[in-house]
């Protein structure tokens, strides 16, 4: 990196010494036209005298011309930058001092400023050449140019239009013989490009924009005494910028390459095998596809000495076998020359005996170039090596990506081949199926190669169930994931529906289908119907509900919410059919279930769920009848038949098997069906004991779903009363009058409550007890229905107990209401208790 950096700062230096002897050849007082000649000679000579002393150097280690003395010159140039760029500023130094007396007085300084200034302008070099964006580094170094430019106009002043723009500079020094100027800047400007390429910094933007700017100011001084100026004034300007451009974006790239081939192709003519591999590797890096690097990059690797190789692990490390089997493999894609030929085998040497890794892609190769030889046999014993995983390991990389173009052969490009490799190796437990991989893998890389989309039809052609389903035991696949990666499923499904309709064929789609199905879940339903179908034309009753019943588990796998209205419908279709079936043949658990998945169906209806009950029926659940009943009941609430049934199987539920499945039933049972209904029938006058002991067991089962609700207790007690149970009929209302709720759940309760005491009152009268009749009738008395009813009793009441003034104040208020029909009852009453 040191020297990295100086080479800048002597570039700098090197155009400081440029720059004054110009100016001193410019400003001398008589033009002298030979001082840039002997300045640039001096300069060449110093050159050479190091490249002397280089060649000299070398020779002495032991590096010979062998007759090449052009190669010989440039590889001095390139592989002694030191001595180059000392014989180069010496050179120009000795020039620069033997025109150094033409200079005017004053002076003295001048050359330790420009020198100064170059090396400052070195170090800016670096600068721009270290930013890494080439756009941005572009535009600093035009920017660096054009302020060059800049600098020397200001210094030596211009007048004249530029462009459209008529610049007016006085100058700060006054040239004597500005074409001397520009004469010298012109010679120096080849030498400077030959410190470029001598340096080990490859070349950038910064040096050709240095080289623009003194082109341009150099031709801007040549023209400055032509009395024709004024009509191409602009293009010292314009030039260079155009020249600027089109090096950087069109020279530059290639001529970067161009120099690191060119320095390898001089280390390789001098035996320096380690620096040209690393000048070609350097030029493929910048451009892989250059054809000039990949030649010679390739021509280096056919003269490696294969023992001296593998004794240089440094260089081992950098030659790129990869490439080298890239290379063989151009010179065998066609019927190669025996030149060719041999050339291939050697690369296949070296790759095979440094890089063992890659023995799958040299077997590959191997194969290729003895069927060219037309040795079958020996081209068909590297093939079934490459295509046998137990050689090399299933997973081994190489090998995986050698597997189609080594299945192509042997199946698709030579007939012999097929016969002795592809057809027997398909046979084999496996291969099919890692050959279709293989095709896959490619396909996704690219969909449009024909020559894979050829091998695909093949392999398919007779893929099997075992082979898929081998390949499918063995597999690791992610959740989520189909069983076997890299197979087209697609395609497969595409298969089996172009066969499945052919009444010969049908069972060798059936079986695509099947497969394509593993991996296709969302389409599972359909897949199986469409084999289901094909069975019943086929008269194949039990596949076909075998694979209805596939259909019904592929689309419970995804979700039927979750699949598309084309799979849903299929899904649904099956499912209603094995439930159809099974009820036919009256297995009742499968029939319930499929029925039971198909209620899920927004077009299963009202039908569905009669059939669903009628099986729960048949079955003995009434309780399962029952909900289904209601959800019925809730499409059509008018049913005449699900009425029935409702009322049918409530009356079949026991209160014992509700509670034991309690918390299966609980939500969603109506216990305000069996309240009213309870309530209906206990209202009946004429209602005999079966229809009490049906209103008692509905209390009994709304109960067991809200056994602290009061209405339920009420309708029991009042079914006791029914029956004449009055002990039992007072036990329960005592239950529910005491204690008294401080609030209660519902105005059904709260009414309830009150009547519990209405009743118990009544049933104390009747029964003699009037001290415990009272309290109940004054409780009922807050209830809104109490009324004049209620007065008459708690004035029996009071008039049993002997209070008569009580007594005559409730019959009053009985006959206050005129026409109630016991107002009469009210007075005779009071007439009693007036003459007693």
């Amino acid at each position: 990196m040191r020297w990295l950096q100086t080479e800048y700062l002597l570039k700098g230096i090197y155009l400081g010494l440029l720059v004054f002897a110009a100016l001193a050849e410019a400003t001398a007082p008589e033009p002298d036209w030979t001082a840039p000649l002997r300045v640039t000679l001096d300069t060449v000579g110093g050159l050479t005298i190091c490249l002397v002393i280089a060649a000299w150097i070398k020779l002495r280690q032991g590096y010979r011309a062998r007759g090449q003395w052009p190669a010989f010159i440039l590889f001095l140039l390139l592989e002694s930058p030191t001595l180059v760029y000392t014989g180069i500023l010496l050179g120009m130094a000795v020039g620069a001092f033997t025109v150094r007396g033409s200079a005017r007085e004053g002076d003295e300084w001048l050359l330790s400023y420009l020198v100064g200034g170059g090396a400052v302008l070195g170090v800016l070099f670096g600068v721009l050449q270290a930013v890494r964006r080439r756009w941005v580094r572009a535009g600093l170094s035009l920017a660096l140019a054009v302020g060059l430019v800049a600098a020397l106009l200001y210094g030596f002043g211009y007048r004249g239009q530029v462009l459209g723009f008529t610049l007016d500079i006085r100058p700060q020094v006054s040239l004597e013989n500005p074409a001397l100027f520009g004469t010298q800047l012109l010679l120096g400007m080849p030498i400077f490009y030959l410190l470029t390429f001598a340096g080990r910094r490859e070349e950038s933007e910064v040096e050709i924009g240095v080289i623009c700017a003194g082109l341009g100011f150099a031709t801007l001084m040549l023209i400055q005494e032509w009395e024709h100026r004024q009509a191409v004034q602009s293009l010292p300007f314009l030039v260079p910028v155009i020249l600027y451009f089109f090096y950087t974006m069109r020279v530059l790239p290639g001529l970067r390459v161009f120099k690191h081939v060119l320095r390898g192709l001089s280390y390789l003519r001098v035996g320096r095998w380690r620096l040209a591999l690393l000048s070609f590797r350097r030029a493929l890096q910048l451009d892989p596809n250059n054809r000039l690097a990949r030649e010679s990059f390739w021509n280096f690797h056919l003269q490696l000495d294969f023992d001296q190789l593998s004794k240089d692990p440094e260089m081992l490390a950098l030659v790129d076998f990869n490439l080298c089997l890239e290379r063989a493999g151009s010179l065998l894609l066609e019927a190669p020359t025996p030149a060719k030929l041999h050339e291939a085998h050697r690369l296949l040497d070296l790759v095979a005996s440094q890089k063992p890794a890659l023995q799958p892609a040299v077997d590959y190769w191997r194969a290729v170039a003895a069927t060219h030889a037309r040795q079958y046999e020996q081209a068909a014993g590297h093939l079934v090596r490459l295509l046998d995983p137990s050689c090399y390991g299933a997973a081994d990389e190489q090998r995986r990506a050698m597997l189609l173009p080594a299945w192509q052969l042997a199946l698709t490009l030579h007939p012999e081949l097929r016969r002795l490799v592809g057809v027997p190796q398909l046979g084999l437990p496996g291969r099919r199926m890692e050959a279709i991989a293989a095709v896959e893998r490619r396909l996704r890389e690219d969909p449009g190669d024909a020559g894979a989309w050829n091998l695909k039809r093949l392999l398919y052609q007779d893929l099997t169930e075992a082979d898929f389903d081998a390949a499918a035991a063995g597999a690791r696949p992610a959740p989520g994931e189909p069983p076997v990666a890299d197979f087209d499923y697609e395609y497969t499904a595409q298969l089996g529906q172009a066969l499945i309709g052919d009444a010969v064929r049908w069972q060798r789609g059936a079986e695509y289908l099947r497969i394509a199905a593993r991996g296709l879940p969302a389409q599972g339903p359909s897949l199986f119907v469409q084999i289901a179908q094909a069975c019943q034309r086929a008269g194949d009753g039990v596949g076909a509900w075998r694979h209805y019943e596939l259909a019904k588990q592929a689309g419970r796998a995804i979700g039927p919410a979750n699949l598309s209205p084309e799979e849903r419908q299929a899904y649904f279709g099956a499912v209603k059919l094995l439930a159809e079936a099974a009820h036919r043949h009256g297995e009742l658990d499968t029939a319930i279930e499929n029925y039971h998945l198909y209620t899920e169906y927004e077009r299963a209806g009202v039908e569905t769920l009669r059939a669903l009950a009628d099986l729960y029926e048949r079955k003995g659940d009434p309780l399962s009848a029952l909900r289904v009943t209601d959800r019925a009941l809730v499409y059509n609430p008018s049913d005449k038949d699900l009425l029935e049934r409702k009322d049918r199987y409530y009356y079949s539920v026991q209160p014992q098997d509700l509670q034991a499945r309690l918390e299966t039933f609980q939500a969603g049972f109506d216990v305000d069906y069996c309240l009213k209904k309870a309530k209906a029938l206990l209202d009946m006058r004429n209602a005999d004991l079966d229809l009490i002991d049906w209103a008692q067991h509905l209390v009994e089962l709304a109960r067991v779903i809200q056994p602290d609700r009061l209405a339920p207790r009420l309708l029991l007690a009042r079914a006791h009363l029914r029956r004449g149970e009055k002990e039992e009929a007072i036990a329960l209302l005592e239950s529910i009058r005491t204690p008294k709720p401080e609030k209660f759940a519902s105005a059904e309760d709260e009414e309830a409550w009150f009547t519990s005491c209405r009743l118990l009152g009544e049933l104390y009268l009747e029964q003699g007890r009037p001290d415990l009749a009272v309290p109940c009738f004054n409780e009922y008395r807050k209830s809104p229905k109490s009324g004049a009813d209620t007065m008459y009793k708690l004035g029996q009441a009071y008039e049993q107990l002997g209070d008569f003034v009580r007594a005559r104040k409730c019959y009053e208020h009985v006959t206050a209401y005129d026409g109630h029909p016991l107002a009469p009852e009210a007075r005779d009453a009071l007439y009693r208790l007036q003459s007693s």
